[in-house]
C-alpha cells in the first residue's frame, strides 16, 4: 500500500491504557513480548516515512512526533529517551511503553544493521520525568 493510499486512526491515550489493561487481564504480562513485537512492524513500516537521504533515526524523530506517538524522542549513543509517549499511563506500578520500546528496538536495528534489544528502564507511567530506553547487553 503506497504512502498515499494509507489509511491512519486515531486513539486517545486512555483507549490505549484501557486496551493495555484489557490485554493484561486476559494474558497477565505474557502480552507485553506481543506489545514489543507490534512496535517492531510498526517501526518497519514508520521507516517508509524517512525521507531520501534523511537519516534513519532523525527522520523517524519527525515521524513519531508527527504521528502523535511521543511529544519528544531523542536518540543517542545505546539508549533512547522519550517524552509524552501515547502509552503512558500514570500511577502505573511498572513501565507501559512496550510498544514503542519495540520501535526503539527496530529501528536501532535498522539504523545500526545489528540485532539489538532495548529496555525501558524509566518510565513516565511511574512518575519519572521522561521515558529511557537503554540497549540491553551494553
Amino acid at each position: 500500500m503506497s504512502a498515499a493510499a494509507m489509511r491512519y486512526v486515531r486513539l486517545s491515550q486512555e483507549e490505549f491504557a484501557s486496551a493495555r489493561k484489557l490485554y493484561e487481564s486476559v494474558m497477565s504480562y505474557a502480552c507485553h513480548g506481543l506489545f514489543f513485537r507490534e512496535g517492531q512492524s510498526i517501526a518497519d513500516t514508520l521507516v517508509r516515512e524517512v525521507e531520501r537521504g534523511e537519516q534513519v533515526l532523525a527522520g523517524a524523530r519527525r515521524v513519531l512526533i508527527s504521528r502523535g506517538w511521543v511529544e519528544d524522542i531523542q536518540f543517542g549513543g545505546n539508549e533512547a529517551t522519550a517524552r509524552g509517549s501515547i502509552e503512558v499511563s500514570l500511577g502505573s506500578e511498572s513501565e507501559t511503553c512496550h510498544r514503542l520500546r519495540g520501535i526503539v528496538s527496530r529501528l536501532y536495528e535498522i539504523h545500526t544493521k545489528q540485532r539489538v534489544k532495548f529496555a525501558e528502564v524509566e518510565c513516565e507511567s511511574t512518575g519519572s520525568s521522561q521515558c529511557l530506553f537503554k540497549m540491553e547487553g551494553t
